[in-house]
C-alpha cells in the first residue's frame, strides 16, 4: 500500500517485518527512485499487522524479490495515476506526457509540468479529476512473483589448523556473489558480512552438547560459542550481475546465500589442509579442535 500525501512525501506499508536486512532503508529507496522524491522523504511502515497489508513476511531470502517487487510496481501504479491527474492539469492528453526526476511534463514542452507533489496536492484538493478516478494519490497491490530469482555465488576459504591445538582459524575469505540489481549496495554488504559471520560459526564453533542425561550442557551464551569481530578476517567481496529478468526492478535475493555458502568452503579447506599430511577426508561439522584433533589422529569422532 503507498499513499503519497499532498506534501509529496510518501507512506509504503509492506507485508515484511525486517530483522536487520534493511528493509526501510531498501524499501525507502525503491519508492524515492520511481516517484523521484528524496528518499528520507519516504516513510516505511511495517510490523503493525492492524495497519500492514497480509503477507507471508520474510524468509528464504525473498524481501526484494517479493516484497521490493510489490513496491516498485505500488510506486509504478501511483506514478500512473499522476499521469493521468496532470494531464487534467495541464489540459493535455495522458500520452502526450512524459516523466523524469518526478515530474510529468509535455512532449515537446518540458516547461509545461507538474512536480509529483503538486499533483499530490491536486488529488486531495478536491478539484476536477479524471473520469471515474476517486480522489487521493495512492494505490494497492498483491505481487505473485512468476518464478524463483536464483541468486548465485562463489565462496573461497583459506584456513591455517594449529597441528599442537587442532584450533582452526579463517586466515582468508573470499565471495563473489551475483544477487542481480544491487538496491542499496551497502546494504547487500551488510548482509553478506553477517551471513558470513553466520557461516564461521556454523562451520567451526556452534554446537548443542548433552550429558548422559540429555541435559543440555550449553544452553546459554556463555557456553554456546558464536564467532566474534576477533574470529572473521576482512572479507573480500566481489560482485558479477546479471538481472533478473521477470523481477521488476532485476533484484534477487542474497540474505541466506553466505550462510548456505559458506560452511561447506569452511570445511573442505580444512579437510585440505589435513588431507596429505593427515589422510583426513571427511570432518562432521562444526570442526571444533576436539573434532580436528581426532581426525588427525585417525580415531573415531569424541562424543557429543
Amino acid at each position: 500500500d503507498l499513499r503519497v500525501h499532498p506534501s509529496g512525501k510518501a507512506v509504503v506499508s509492506i507485508s515484511a517485518q525486517t530483522q536487520g536486512q534493511g528493509h526501510e532503508t531498501t524499501f525507502a529507496q525503491i519508492v524515492a527512485e520511481e516517484l523521484g522524491i528524496p528518499p528520507e522523504d519516504v516513510e516505511v511502515r511495517h510490523g503493525d499487522t492492524d495497519k500492514s497489508p497480509y503477507g507471508l513476511g520474510t524468509y528464504g531470502s525473498r524481501s526484494t524479490p517479493v516484497s521490493g517487487g510489490a513496491v516498485a510496481i505500488v510506486s509504478r501504479k501511483v506514478r500512473d495515476k499522476a499521469r493521468l491527474i496532470a494531464a487534467t492539469m495541464l489540459e493535455t492528453r495522458p500520452e502526450d506526457l512524459a516523466w523524469e526526476k518526478g515530474r510529468w511534463y509535455v512532449k515537446g514542452d518540458p516547461e509545461q509540468g507538474a512536480m509529483i507533489e503538486d499533483i499530490a496536492e491536486r488529488a486531495y484538493s478536491g478539484e476536477p479529476m479524471p473520469a471515474e478516478m476517486e480522489g487521493g494519490l495512492d494505490a494497492q497491490v498483491i505481487y505473485d512473483p512468476p518464478n524463483l530469482t536464483y541468486p548465485y555465488g562463489a565462496y573461497i576459504a583459506v584456513v591455517d589448523v594449529d597441528p599442537d591445538t587442532a584450533h582452526v582459524k579463517v586466515r582468508r575469505f573470499i565471495a563473489v556473489d551475483d544477487c542481480g540489481v544491487r538496491i542499496n549496495p551497502m546494504v547487500v554488504d551488510g548482509q553478506i558480512h553477517g551471513g558470513l559471520a553466520e557461516g564461521i560459526g556454523i562451520a567451526l564453533m556452534e554446537l548443542i552438547s548433552f550429558d548422559e542425561e540429555g541435559n543440555c550442557l550449553n544452553s546459554s551464551l556463555m557456553d554456546y560459542l558464536i564467532p566474534t569481530a576477533l574470529e572473521c578476517p576482512d572479507f573480500e567481496l566481489g560482485e558479477t550481475v546479471t538481472p533478473c529478468p521477470h523481477h521488476p526492478l532485476g533484484a534477487k535475493g542474497v540474505g541466506e546465500s553466505p550462510t548456505v555458502g559458506s560452511p561447506p568452503a569452511i570445511v573442505n579447506a580444512v579437510i585440505d589442509a589435513l588431507h596429505e599430511s593427515h589422510g583426513v577426508d571427511h570432518i562432521d561439522m562444526p570442526c571444533t579442535p576436539a573434532r580436528v584433533w581426532a581426525a588427525m589422529q585417525g580415531r573415531p569422532e569424541p562424543p557429543q
